[in-house]
């Protein structure tokens, strides 16, 4: 693998942890559980280890991706 290609695999893993988010969002009604979680009401279990999982996935791909751009001076 040469460097060049390295930015292009981060850019690509954070688009697929943001599209893997976007349809398991799309899917069900897990918008609408979404949004009653953000408003701090009740919901499953299972649906909250699955929303933690796939945000956990996407802000290590994004920290992955920062990690390698050029360091500001």
């Amino acid at each position: 693998m040469t460097n060049s290609t390295v930015p292009d695999q981060l850019l690509h893993a954070v688009q697929d942890r943001t599209t893997e988010m976007r349809r398991w969002l799309e899917t069900d009604n897990n918008s609408e559980t979404l949004m009653a979680h953000l408003q701090h009401e009740p919901v499953d279990a299972a649906w909250l280890r699955t929303y933690q999982r796939l945000g956990r996935d996407l802000m290590s791909a994004v920290g992955n991706a920062q990690e390698q751009l050029p360091r500001r001076r």
